[in-house]
Order: structure tokens, then sequence, then C-alpha cells
């Protein structure tokens, strides 16, 4: 419908707030929206009413506006088009603009930014699709609670090769969003299931004049002496699951709402209802959460119908479909209480916290490293170690005291010998200069050394234009504070380290 529509809308400095391409409106984590910033005001709106959690919500000047939070995000909007919330790590600053803020912008300049901004959409779609990818094959034993993309490896668009900024834009494989790949892929797992639902042989009984089956003659004789033109009869009848069939259905049904933009090749993939789907009535969403935790521990009797590819891809679809259902799903509000929710389908969005994914990418990354660099190491996910105990006046002092407070980096390193050589925090902030790290996160970082005794801690953030290089800083340099200790002071001194974590290239470095 909106086929080659390419616009963008900028305020009276002539910054661009959305980028418009394809019936996608392209927007980044950080950015305020106004209702200037959407062609139909209805579609400021509905965000505005839904309260996603990719959206905070402030009020300037009377204005409410859209403040984009640090997510991941498609949402279809009333108008048909689709919303795209791309990450952003760079730091602007004053020198990057050339432009003082008080100039309006003449139409070469408003070119020049357009074209700034369709590169930096170009690579952050190439780089979140690299993240994707490798988030999807990582093989860790941690779900990331927004999405957990070990389902199904290799189903993102394809990785890109390093191509220079200006050829960026005009690339069609990387003017395509992000999300492509992944409804492709939900698309063909429900499909994939569809046609393999798990089937058993069920009795059914008749009592009617008509015979349909076999007849009970026991139950015939206790139930019918005085009616004998009824008979009693028993018929197996061969049916499918019809609550995994019901379910798969109510998150197809989801998808179709997640597609009704054209951004898939509707040539690749079947845009009908599976036929074993058809005729399926949807589930009412307070039934979502009992049913898939009943289809979660059916799985163990499938394995007599199903072989291990058949039943592990019912499983995946299962967990595909209990996602597409629970993005969009939000805490109730007071319009959504205006409204008859009921059996409604979740408000048609997909949204990965980036905090989360981008901490999972590293922690994957660096499984690789110490796997290469530190085989007698072992890298150990957000372990959680006893920090803060209370002694209550009663208890026995030999009792073990009540634990209020853990500490739970989000790695460390451990030797074989059980020793802890590294403690590592991951953040998800873009940094202006590695000298610039905030007191509280050095603080953070400093306490978990502490407290493990351990000798290296790391601090890891985006690469940006100003932090490309690792930061190692020292502690206990000032010996007067130590003139009462006994020993040398060069002994206790412990390092911290700011590492960089190039998403361009997936790589950290170290």
């Amino acid at each position: 419908m909106y086929s080659g529509v390419t616009g963008q809308n900028t305020d009276r400095y002539g910054v661009i707030n959305t980028y418009q391409n394809d019936g996608v409106i392209s927007c980044f984590e950080h950015q305020r929206l106004s209702r200037q910033d959407f062609a139909y005001s209805t579609d400021f709106d509905y965000l505005i009413e839904q309260e996603l959690p990719c959206f905070g919500i402030e009020v300037k000047r009377g204005q409410l506006r859209l403040v984009v939070s640090h997510y991941l995000a498609k949402v279809i909007l009333p108008s048909g088009l689709t919303l795209e919330i791309l990450p952003k790590i760079s730091v602007e600053t004053a020198a990057d603009t050339h432009q003082s803020p008080w100039q309006l912008p003449t139409a070469t300049d408003s070119t020049a930014v357009l074209a700034k901004r369709k590169i930096e959409i170009a690579q952050a779609r190439q780089w979140v699709a690299t993240m994707l990818q490798d988030i999807s094959t990582d093989n860790l034993q941690k779900e990331l609670a927004a999405l957990n993309l070990a389902s199904k490896p290799g189903f993102y668009p394809p990785f890109y090769s390093n191509i220079p900024s200006q050829l960026a834009s005009a690339s069609p494989a990387l003017d395509k969003p992000w999300y492509e790949g992944l409804l492709a892929t939900i698309r063909q797992a429900l499909h994939q299931a569809a046609q393999i639902l798990p089937s058993r042989y069920q009795t059914q009984v008749h009592n009617q004049p008509k015979a349909q089956g076999k007849i009970n003659l026991a139950a015939q004789l206790k139930n019918n002496w005085h009616r004998p033109h009824y008979l009693y009869t028993e018929q197996a009848v061969f049916e499918t699951d019809q609550l995994l069939a019901q379910f798969l259905a109510t998150a197809w049904q989801q998808l179709q709402k997640l597609s009704a933009q054209a951004v898939i090749n509707e040539s690749s993939f079947d845009q009908q209802l599976p036929s074993s789907l058809q005729g399926v009535m949807a589930l009412p969403s307070q039934s979502w959460t009992p049913i898939y935790q009943q289809l979660k521990n059916n799985t163990a009797s499938w394995g007599s119908q199903l072989g291990v590819v058949q039943l592990q891809r019912v499983t995946h679809a299962i967990e595909w479909g209990w996602w597409l259902l629970t993005q969009g799903t939000v805490a109730e509000s007071k319009h959504s209480r205006d409204r008859k929710f009921g059996d409604q389908l979740p408000t048609a969005a997909l949204m990965i916290n980036m905090n989360h994914a981008f901490e999972r990418w590293v922690l994957g990354k660096l499984k690789g490293w110490v796997t290469q660099q530190l085989a007698d190491s072992q890298l150990i996910i957000q372990p959680s170690f006893d920090w803060l105990h209370v002694k209550s006046p009663t208890a026995h002092s030999l009792s073990n005291p009540e634990v209020i407070q853990k500490l739970v980096p989000d790695a460390c390193l451990m030797t074989k010998d059980g020793r802890i050589s590294h403690v590592l925090d991951i953040k998800y902030k873009a940094l202006s200069a590695a000298t610039h790290v905030s007191g509280a996160d050095w603080q953070q970082l400093y306490s978990y050394q502490q407290h493990l005794n351990c000798q290296n801690a790391w601090l890891i953030y985006p690469k940006t234009k100003n932090f490309a290089q690792r930061l190692d800083v020292f502690d206990n340099l000032d010996e007067n504070r130590h003139s009462n200790q006994d020993g040398d002071v060069s002994d206790r001194i412990t390092q911290m380290s700011v590492i960089p974590f190039d998403p361009h290239q997936g790589l950290l470095l170290i």
C-alpha cells in the first residue's frame, strides 16, 4: 500500500526524528516523538493509549511526547504503517553538528542530514542482524528475558560484510528491517507444527437410535433396558490435540496482525491458515497461561507419537507462539479497562529489551574468548554471592545468619582450582570517553571485586567514536592510606578495566 513512499519528519531546527520508507517508520532509542512526527495523528494517540514498555511518556509545554526506551521493536500502527525502533549507541557531540541550533536549515543541510540518517539506519540494521544471529547460536544456558532466540539458529538475515558508509544506504539487502527474518521463521515454525499435530485414538460414547461403532452390551443392558430402540455404542476416533491446535491458531492470528504490513516476501510463505488449523477456535486471553503450562507438561507424552525432530519442532512452535502472545501484553492501564479487552489479541508489537540482548551478546562472545584464550578457566554467568547478613538477637551464635542482600555480577571467570580471577559487569550505555564512566558503575564493580577478592574487574560498554580502547585503572596507589598496614602495598594493588565491545564487528576489544 505504501510501497515507494519515502519521507521524514524534522523539527524547526532540521533534526530528523523519524524516517519513513516503504511503509516503515524508523526511529532510534533515546528520541522523543511528538504528534507532529506521525503522518497520522491517530497513530500517536494509539501509542499513548497502549503504554508499551518500549516508550515512556512525558509532558513538555502541555504537549504529550513519547520517549523511546532501550528497545529493539516493531509496532503495527492503526494506519497500516510499521514503526521500527533501532538501537543507537553513538554519542552526539557539538563537534558532530556543523549547524548552529538557532540557524534554520537549508535544503542542502536537510539533504545531508537525510543521507546520514539513511546510512545510520542501514548500519544499525546490519549489526542488529549480526547480534540476533550470534545470540541464536551461542548455546548459553541463560534465558533472554525479552526473547529466547536460541529456539532456532540461522533464521536471521545473512551476515553482511563491512560495507563503506557511502554505499550502505544504497544496498537493497541492508534496506530491509531486522524483523523480517524473525517473523518469517516464526511463521515457518507454526506452519511446520500445524502439519504434525500430535494425535491419538480417543473413545467416543454414543447412546442414540442410530448405531455408531461397537455395541457395549453391558452398558446397553444397564442404560437402555427400558428403551431397546436406543443403542449404547463406543467408537475409537483418531483426534488431534485440540488444545495445541487452538494455541497454534491463536498464535497464528497474532502473527497475521504483525504481518499486516507487507514486510515479508509473501511468495515464500503461505499466508493462509494451515489446513489443520482451519475452523479451530482461538483461545480466550485468560486461558493462555494455564494452557501454555499444560502444553509444556504434555511434551513428554508426545514422544511416543512423534520423532525427535518432530517433537522439537512442536516444542519450538509452542515457545514462539507463547512469545508472540506475550510480547504485546502490557499491564492493565486505565485506557484498557475502558474497552472490552477480554478475548482480544495483544498489541501487535515485537519488543526486545536491548539491555538484555546486549548482555547476552557479550556473554556469548566472552564464552568464545575464554575457550580460546583461557582454557583452564570457566565463564560463570550471573553467579550469586551472599553479601549482607543480619543476626537475630534470639538466635544461637552458631546458627546461620539471615542473608538480606546478595551480589549478582553479570559474569565471573573461575579457574580450575575454584578461584575467581575476573568479575565482569556489562552495561548497555554510550560513553563519550573511557574516563566518563559514572561513579556508581565504578563503585558497583569495586564492591564486586573487594567481596570476591579477585585481581581483575571489567566493565564492558559498547564501543563509541571516542571510546575505542581499553582503559586500565588501579587502586591502592596512595601509600599514605596504608601507613598503618603491614606488608608491601604493591601486593594489594588491584586493577579495574573499561573494555569496549564493537557491535559492528561483534568483537570484544580486550
